[in-house]
């Protein structure tokens, strides 16, 4: 778990990201807000963009249009943007706020922006999306008749939990004694 204190506030992440940058400023989800999928992966990544827009409504009672884009098209600002990575424009925008499109997030990581203006969710793979729009939904606060997301740069990937576990019991277990036959 994460927990920041933003200036009297607690943000609480679980599972904790392995890269958080807290920004100044807040990202606003309005009426005007619209959710952006990219073409080509929208089957995909629908599932993620609908499990947004029900959160977004049961919390605040907003409607949010879920729209299909070109990947090279640019969104209207105030929008959120569901993308992959593989989106040199997405890449560029997030190299340009710190927040590297490497090989270190994998296909189920994924990386999340956001400031005043922008707020992107970006992965290799429909799973790695959906990951980023749960600690998204984590990070949507309530402020009057809209939410606000804090600004915040996020980079994510899961850890092989079980392979390091496998390991140390390997490592640590006394030597075994087989019966001789």
């Amino acid at each position: 778990m994460a927990i920041i204190d933003d200036g009297g506030r607690t943000l609480k992440l679980e599972p904790a990201p392995k890269e958080l940058h807290l920004h100044e400023g807040a990202f606003h989800v309005s009426a005007k807000t619209k959710i952006y999928v990219q073409l080509g992966h929208q089957s995909e990544d629908r599932i993620a963009a609908e499990t947004l827009a029900e959160e977004v409504a049961d919390r605040s009672g907003l409607q949010l249009e879920i729209i299909s884009m070109k990947p090279e098209a640019k969104a209207q600002e105030g929008s959120i943007v569901l993308a992959r990575l593989d989106d040199k424009w997405v890449r560029k925008f997030l190299a340009r706020n710190g927040l590297a499109a490497d090989q270190q997030v994998g296909e189920e990581g994924y990386i999340l922006f956001s400031d005043d203006e922008h707020l992107i969710v970006a992965a290799n793979s429909g799973q790695g999306l959906f990951y980023g729009v749960q600690t998204l939904r984590q990070l949507l606060r309530s402020s009057g008749k809209t939410l606000v997301c804090p600004a915040v740069g996020i980079r994510d990937w899961p850890t092989p939990e079980t392979f390091r576990v496998e390991q140390d019991v390997w490592r640590d277990a006394p030597p075994r004694h087989f019966p001789s036959s």
